[in-house]
């Protein structure tokens, strides 16, 4: 009797999924920027405190002088640059 409930029971358990069919494309994560490249892309925005946000894995400025948009997220060092010369650009003209 118990013999063939334990059969029965085998026959309904599901099989086991390999590793391949449970990975789920995982979408990539930008590695954090070193020291070297934030002092490099701080030397490029003179007028705004760079830093970079691990919460958000994007880039952040913080404007040293009155803007209409103190900060600016960006998620490449470029766009970061080109967003900070746009602000500053706006308040000179």
């Amino acid at each position: 009797m118990i013999r063939l409930l334990l059969a029965t029971l085998a026959r309904r358990t599901p099989r086991r999924r390999t590793i391949e069919e449970t990975i789920t494309d995982i979408p990539a994560v930008r590695p954090d920027p070193s020291r070297a490249q934030l002092a490099e892309l701080q030397g490029l925005c003179r007028q705004w405190s760079v830093m970079w946000c691990w919460y958000r894995r994007e880039y952040m400025a913080i404007a040293r002088f009155d803007t209409a948009s103190p900060i600016l997220f960006a998620a490449t060092p470029r766009q970061l640059v080109y967003a900070c010369r746009a602000a500053e650009l706006a308040m000179a003209g």
